[in-house]
């Protein structure tokens, strides 16, 4: 993912400068408007700046008279600067950038490290690389589990789905809470239409995103459309340069972020997709030791009736497999 970070972090670093370049622009276009109204404080200013260089020289010559009187007037000049400004209501750094992050003051580190405002935008930006299938509301604190009822008959078997799901909701918050240290770290979820698989793989998606992880989620059959582009781009006598290395970006994350989404693996169209790129992509990131997460109404075994065998072995033997509950919330709430 070097080629994809890098230039994800140019645009960053120039998003950055835009935006210190803007809060300086509009603290000067302010202190000018302030001047232009009240001259006095312009005059107060200069004197401060002035009688600060007298100071700085006395102190230095080691001239402690010439050092007492300019001290005596920088002070009387920032009482009279303090007082102007309060009378005309204006704040003591009227003068001074307003930034975007004022923890960093839009330079992107906090001491010796990344800034918070850092993180978030550089996932922005991975976001707007691929299409999303993240469910904007999906997070850990607001799963309610009341939706899922107490007890239902199922192929004559008794089930209890809001007691799974909330077994359920534990394991993927401790998937999420030890994502780096994980032995396990890939998760595989199947059920019909409407069982909450979305809304389960969307909040894992926030969460790990949220740690600053690189995370891409997408339809499965973006996977397939994104692949299948690549190869005709590569096999294209002259491709379009721009779109050539935006595909060779994409496809690179897909295989080296931190942890890759597929929804709704089974719904593409069967002839369009290549098994054999699934079959790397999986391949690959188990070697690299990535976290990969997938739902499918299919199970892990309806997977060997649809795809090649293969695939549904690297699904049975390298991904923890959680089926839901046999319910439809469609009608109660958009989890799905």
């Amino acid at each position: 993912m070097r080629e994809l970070n890098r230039e994800i972090n140019q645009e960053i670093e120039r998003e950055y400068a835009l935006r210190r370049n803007n809060a300086f622009a509009r603290a000067e276009s302010i202190s000018k408007e302030v001047h232009l109204a009240y001259p006095e404080i312009l005059e107060c200013e200069q004197a401060i700046n002035q009688h600060g260089i007298s100071y700085l020289q006395a102190s230095l010559n080691n001239n402690k008279v010439e050092q007492d009187l300019a001290s005596r007037e920088l002070a009387m000049h920032q009482m009279k600067l303090h007082s102007l400004l309060k009378e005309y209501g204006l704040s003591p750094d009227y003068d001074e950038p307003k930034w975007h992050c004022s923890l960093c003051q839009d330079t992107g580190m906090a001491g010796n490290r990344y800034c918070s405002c850092y993180d978030k935008l550089r996932q922005e930006k991975l976001a707007r690389l691929l299409p999303s299938a993240l469910l904007p509301d999906a997070r850990f604190e607001n799963w309610d589990l009341r939706i899922y009822p107490e007890e239902i008959n199922a192929d004559g078997r008794n089930m209890k789905p809001r007691k799974y799901m909330a077994t359920l909701k534990d394991i993927v918050h401790t998937y999420c809470e030890h994502f780096a240290a994980l032995e396990n770290k890939n998760l595989f979820f199947s059920g019909q239409e409407g069982s909450g698989k979305s809304w389960v793989i969307s909040s894992i998606a926030a969460e790990i995103s949220q740690k600053g992880y690189a995370v891409f989620m997408l339809p499965a059959a973006v996977f397939f459309d994104l692949t299948q582009e690549w190869h005709q781009l590569k096999n294209s006598f002259r491709p379009d340069p721009d779109r050539f290395r935006e595909m060779r970006l994409l496809t690179e994350a897909l295989w080296d972020c931190d942890l890759l989404i597929l929804d709704d693996l089974g719904t593409e169209s069967q002839k369009d997709a290549s098994y054999t790129d699934l079959l790397l992509l999986l391949d690959d990131r188990h070697r690299e030791n990535l976290h990969t997460v997938i739902a499918s109404n299919l199970s892990a075994n309806d997977l060997r009736r649809v795809y090649d065998k293969r695939i549904a072995s690297r699904i049975s033997g390298n991904f923890l497999c959680y089926q839901l509950p046999p319910v439809d919330l469609r009608r109660q709430v958009s989890v799905d």
